[in-house]
């Protein structure tokens, strides 16, 4: 016959066992998205559409100041004395400004930096736990969002194509149009996209207060059994 502290032992670490996969299961995305917080940090100013300042949380190599002006890659905002130019500004800024961004630095130059000295990035945003957000990155949110065009520059690593951004009519006319995905494919990414954005966050909840009721639940049987072996004793 099993005894009724072996069963609350089991019933205990079965508990405490499911919600440790529960948790790897949600962290898995994140870890696989290492490469994308390569350098971060806070914007603090925002020059134009596609330029902004960082102050730098977290460094890699190719960072070389606390304070940072990023150029986004391959992408191409027009100019502040043009008529679009402050409110693509403004939209950069909105989303941007005070926010912790992560940057994918361009890996093709030694420097990671163009003739201005600016680092090329992919910028990344910060989601509620703040982790870096994959899709959309900020580059293509801005193409997409109409405050930029798409400039596949040769001189940088980085391939709009894929960012799997389904705007084709905005490349500029040197890029070749990409075809049409199968059915089966946008099935998967439209999956995908629901999980990551949808889902995701409210499994994370859940998983947060299913956590912390098993957390509570473990610390009282652990108070039990110390008063029962001091009564014991």
């Amino acid at each position: 016959m099993i005894s009724s502290s072996s069963s609350c032992d089991f019933g205990v670490a079965a508990k405490f066992a499911c919600m440790l996969l529960l948790c790897l299961l949600i962290i898995m995305p994140v870890i696989s998205l290492a490469s994308l917080d390569e350098a971060y940090g806070i914007v603090t100013n925002v020059v134009d559409g596609d330029t902004f300042d960082v102050t730098v949380e977290k460094a890699s190599e190719k960072v070389a100041y606390r304070v940072e002006r990023v150029r986004l890659a391959d992408v191409d905002s027009p100019e502040m004395d043009s008529e679009k130019g402050p409110a693509a500004r403004d939209f950069a800024y909105a989303v941007l400004m005070n926010k912790r961004v992560f940057l994918d630095i361009d890996d093709l130059s030694k420097t990671g930096r163009d003739s201005y000295g600016r680092l090329i990035c992919v910028a990344y945003m910060s989601g509620f736990y703040g982790q870096p957000i994959a899709a959309p990155n900020f580059n293509r949110l801005l193409v997409e969002s109409g405050f930029a065009s798409l400039d596949n520059f040769t001189n940088n690593e980085f391939d709009p194509g894929n960012w799997r951004s389904e705007i084709v009519s905005q490349i500029v006319p040197q890029i070749d149009a990409q075809p049409k995905s199968d059915p089966l494919q946008k099935l998967g990414s439209d999956l995908q996209k629901n999980f990551t954005e949808d889902l995701l966050p409210k499994l994370s909840q859940s998983a947060g207060r299913e956590l912390d009721k098993a957390a509570a639940e473990g610390w009282d049987w652990i108070k039990k059994q110390i008063n029962t072996s001091i009564t014991s004793s």
